[in-house]
């Protein structure tokens, strides 16, 4: 279900560059691939837009141009006021993909979410304007607009930078979660990425994700880390761009030879700090959902674990007891029951 749709920005026919067509093209492949494991399902999708410029075009797209095996639905209007349309399109049962892209803020408030958030087998993933956010979580007249965004007016008036913003986008997430119902033994969860603005060093916003499953947190964050130096690598070279544009002269070394980390890197010290605070001189299995705990309450890219992890037992500071021989990655496979983990005598 994509609740702000569009589309917008692309002029062609076929909308290549759009969510409406990238969305489609996923769920096609989801189609056949689910086909050749002999596991046929329904897969349909809802796009809502308002604006009926934009709405005639969507209608005529998803008319020609949605693939086979696949139900597609236009539907007219404010996403806010349609909440209940869209819950009754998605039935009770059903699983459901919630994508939420607006132009502002106020459509993805946890308020104005709770009634989407409160559907069970429902995922989700938000835009998060936090450029917006972080301007004017300081300002008092805007208290009650934060309260409706963020569940909750923190204060950060002495937050500054990083800090400031794992403090807000920390309060989102946790209401967000709050208003989901528990599944069984699975709880609420939520990772988010970072995508920066091309020409400042400053966050743009966030791609916040919520699931009712582990498995989506270790994979949302292994996909993220693998989109992470691409957006490096476009910034940098719009930087370059920028700076010869200026100069009028073109500059010596290539864009990937340029790429910095940014202020939001992680030491990998601290990383393995985490690493022996967690474990002791008994053995500890670690699995899947061990493993989604750990990237949700730091926010860390699986591969700053696994390459921390590797650190520590080159150093012989622990142990995988569960590694018949050396690894050059993945030193913990957290699938199929995990692997059990030791500290060494004496760290």
């Amino acid at each position: 279900m994509d609740g702000f749709a569009g589309p917008w920005l692309d002029e062609s026919d076929d909308l290549g560059s759009t969510s409406i067509a990238i969305s489609l093209g996923i769920l096609q492949e989801c189609v056949l691939e689910l086909k050749k494991q002999g596991r046929p399902v329904r897969i349909r999708a809802l796009y809502v837009e308002k604006d009926k410029a934009a709405f005639g075009r969507l209608e005529k797209y998803l008319a020609t141009r949605t693939p086979m095996g696949i139900e597609s639905k236009p539907m007219l209007g404010d996403f806010i006021d349609l909440r209940q349309a869209v819950l009754n399109w998605c039935t009770t049962n059903a699983f459901a993909f919630f994508f939420l892209d607006p132009k502002g803020w106020t459509s993805v408030g946890v308020n104005a979410l709770q009634p989407l958030l409160e559907r069970p087998q429902s995922e989700f993933l938000i835009n998060f304007m936090y450029d917006f956010l972080n301007r004017a979580a300081s300002m008092r007249e805007l208290e009650e607009q934060m309260i409706q965004l963020l569940g909750e007016a923190p204060e950060v008036n002495n937050l500054h930078g990083a800090e400031r913003e794992k403090r807000l986008l920390g309060v989102y997430r946790q209401n967000l979660k709050r208003l989901m119902p528990v599944a069984g033994y699975y709880p609420a969860r939520s990772a988010y990425v970072r995508v920066l603005d091309r020409e400042k060093d400053r966050t743009k916003y966030h791609l916040v994700y919520l699931t009712g499953h582990h498995r989506g947190i270790t994979v949302f964050m292994d996909i993220s880390e693998h989109l992470e130096p691409i957006q490096k690598l476009v910034r940098t070279a719009t930087k370059q761009a920028s700076r010869a544009e200026k100069s009028g002269q073109d500059e010596l070394f290539a864009a990937s030879d340029l790429i910095e980390a940014d202020s939001h890197s992680v030491e990998i010290s601290e990383v393995e700090q985490f690493w022996l605070e967690r474990l002791s001189d008994q053995p500890k299995r670690f699995e899947e959902a061990d493993f989604a705990d750990m990237l949700e309450d730091t926010d860390w890219f699986p591969g700053d674990l696994q390459r921390a992890l590797g650190n520590l037992i080159a150093a012989d500071k622990v142990r995988n007891l569960d590694m018949p021989k050396p690894r050059k990655t993945k030193f913990l496979h957290f699938k199929k029951g995990g692997e059990r983990l030791q500290r060494t005598t004496g760290t």
